[in-house]
């Protein structure tokens, strides 16, 4: 599978899985964009996800029945890619996003861009 593919993949459906290690499942919303791909937390609870990559960043992410092995990493140009994935959060969710902005502190949240990147 090519990025690309994945990419497009990922772009078709709003509600994706991840995976710290060898943790459970759980589901959250992946964005795509320029060939890269990202999550950001919104419940800031000690032992979350975001912080089990932080520990050790190996894991999968899951698109339907498709499982793509990871690696959860902070990117290096989080301040110049967070308004694109503010933009691919606000294509894949319509409305929904600027209204669920509403509701949590946009620094943190931003600040917890976390890339997700496959080892195709």
């Amino acid at each position: 599978m090519t990025v690309q593919e994945l990419e497009t993949l990922v772009q078709s459906k709003k509600v994706h899985q991840i995976r710290c290690g060898d943790h459970r499942f759980i589901d959250i919303t992946i964005v795509a964009t320029e060939g890269r791909f990202f999550v950001r937390q919104y419940k800031f609870r000690k032992r979350s996800w975001y912080d089990a990559f932080l520990v050790n960043p190996e894991g999968a992410m899951k698109i339907g029945d498709l499982e793509v092995e990871i690696k959860g990493v902070v990117p290096d140009d989080i301040d110049q890619v967070n308004p694109k994935v503010n933009k691919a959060y606000r294509k894949l969710l319509g409305l929904i996003y600027p209204a669920m902005r509403l509701t949590y502190d946009t620094k943190k949240h931003e600040a917890s861009t976390l890339e997700l990147v496959p080892t195709l």
